[in-house]
């Protein structure tokens, strides 16, 4: 009997966690689509151990009941399982951007094995093909339970190693830690689950999902703190650790640089079209910045500094390859601010500083270094008036003896 209490005062303890890290997600004035299913997947893991404790309960002889009564308390926790799987399943898609996902024939498709299990279950009340329950209560699983595991395991699984292998093949920082959460996340549960299946009566699956709701919980925190609410890119904080890091350690065959980028006339932009607008345009240029790093082999670290000033910082083999890539940055800009509809034009200024690591430099002179090479530009702004139109022409400057014009329509 200890056995049975110690069962239930472990899925009771489980459930306060668990209501606790629900209580500050639903309070959260974040309603993502992406949050509300990770809330509504935490409801259904209380609902699993509060039927668990009843199921063992019964399962212990403290209550008294019937077989089939028996039997619907032995699949409510799994239906409760496979569910908050299919819901992790969906979270994981979301947040890696797979919009199709939550399409009627993408949500249609992703609930099959959902429907496959609903039926072995059924199949299950009426057979003993699932799970075998003697006149004393004894459970034995039938030659369809280990095909019903598969469903749980089966999105757990698939979620896991797709997070895993985007961790580190996107060329995204920003995104890097919360892939890694999302690949470790099915790991303890599948774990816990497997070894539940065996050992009836000890609380091992419970523990299992706990703790990873916990350790998505907690990274998933620390990703919104250390990320800019607005663009979605890394903040200042985070740009300071990781400069710490990447300005202590080298890379073989590779110069760390340090890109300023700043936008074109913004108190204009915010003064005109009012600060809404303003908003929409540095989303542009977050946007634009992580459109132009996709196809570059070394993860960049994109950051927004502070108003309307940004910082890219990246590896490379040369200085050409960062000049590509800041030209590659100022033509997504005006491309992607055309294609949006804008009411205005929106350009960017860029510059950019070498760290030596033979003579090291502090943190805030990095960072100054490269907006000297910034405002240098902007000082050299000139004015041209071709055919009765006007046009502004920046002499980029990206090194000390690397400099050309680009013009734009005023």
């Amino acid at each position: 009997m200890s056995e049975c209490f110690n069962y239930v005062l472990a899925n009771i303890a489980c459930v306060v966690l668990m209501g606790t890290v629900l209580f500050n997600v639903e309070r959260s004035v974040d309603k993502q689509i992406s949050t509300v299913i990770l809330a509504r997947m935490m409801r259904l893991l209380v609902i699993y151990f509060l039927v668990d404790s009843v199921w063992m309960l019964c399962e212990s002889a403290v209550f008294v009941v019937n077989r089939t009564t028996f039997y619907i308390l032995s699949i409510i926790p799994y239906l409760c399982l496979v569910t908050s799987s299919w819901l992790w399943y969906m979270y994981c898609e979301i947040v890696q951007g797979n919009t199709i996902i939550l399409s009627h024939k993408g949500t249609f498709i992703s609930i099959l094995p959902f429907y496959a299990a609903v039926i072995i279950l059924i199949i299950g009340l009426f057979t003993d093909y699932l799970i075998i329950i003697d006149e004393t209560g004894y459970q034995e699983y039938g030659p369809l339970y280990a095909v019903l595991l598969c469903v749980p395991f089966g999105y757990l699984g698939y979620s896991s190693i797709k997070a895993f292998t985007r961790a580190y093949n996107q060329n995204r920082y920003y995104d890097h830690s919360l892939y890694i959460a999302m690949g470790l996340f099915p790991i303890m549960p599948i774990i816990c689950g497997l070894l539940q299946s065996f050992f009836l009566r000890v609380p091992i699956l419970c523990y299992g999902a706990t703790s990873a709701i916990l350790f998505l919980y907690i990274t998933a925190t620390e990703n919104r703190i250390t990320t800019d609410a607005l663009t979605q890119i890394n903040n200042r904080q985070e740009l300071q650790r990781y400069l710490s890091l990447k300005m202590r350690s080298p890379a073989k065959d590779m110069d760390l640089y340090l890109m300023m980028l700043d936008v074109d006339y913004f108190k204009n932009i915010n003064d005109k079209f009012g600060h809404i607008e303003g908003d929409k345009a540095l989303v542009t240029v977050a946007e634009a910045m992580k459109t132009s790093f996709l196809d570059f082999k070394n993860r960049p670290f994109l950051c927004r500094f502070g108003g309307d000033e940004f910082i890219v910082v990246l590896e490379a083999e040369n200085e050409l390859m960062v000049q590509e890539k800041a030209d590659m940055i100022r033509n997504n800009v005006t491309e992607l601010n055309e294609k949006s509809g804008a009411a205005f034009s929106l350009s960017i200024c860029v510059g950019y500083a070498k760290y030596d690591y033979n003579n090291p430099v502090t943190i805030p002179q990095f960072i100054a270094m490269a907006d000297e090479k910034l405002y240098e530009m902007k000082n050299k702004e000139i004015k041209y008036l071709i055919g009765g139109t006007v046009y502004k022409s920046y002499w980029f400057i990206l090194t000390n003896s690397s400099c050309y014009s680009v013009l734009y329509r005023y």
